[in-house]
């Protein structure tokens, strides 16, 4: 019985992370189109489709993840800083790695078994 409990929570808290993340990533996107409006073919919009597996992002791994040269990654990211969605993690220009923000915040509340912020419970209260 405990063990189908833990289940039961387990994929309750999959689905809604998963739901919370779209929302995220919608968010982004309406930001980005609200603040710079970036060509559809930017790399900004590839770059936010691969944000949700790295939270934390540095150029190199961005460019590897989407498969373009330095140059439009880098715009790329200029435009999400833009629009706040990437936040840089140092002052300094080079190796800068750069936050998704409100990422860390769902794997967070992931972590903690708690279901994003909109659903208002724990996974905790709900199977108790």
């Amino acid at each position: 019985m405990a063990h189908s409990k833990a289940t039961s929570s387990a994929a309750t808290l999959a689905k809604a992370y998963l739901v919370a993340v779209q929302e995220l990533i919608d968010n982004w996107r309406s930001r980005l189109s609200a603040s710079v409006d970036p060509r559809a073919d930017s790399a900004a919009w590839k770059l936010i489709d691969i944000l949700p597996a790295h939270p934390m992002i540095t150029a190199p791994v961005a460019g590897a993840a989407v498969q373009l040269s330095k140059p439009p990654v880098y715009k790329g990211i200029q435009e999400l800083q833009a629009a706040g969605i990437l936040i840089p993690l140092s002052g300094g220009s080079r190796n800068q790695s750069w936050e998704a923000v409100g990422l860390l915040d769902l794997l967070a509340q992931l972590e903690a078994g708690e279901l994003p912020g909109n659903w208002s419970r724990t996974v905790r209260s709900i199977t108790s």
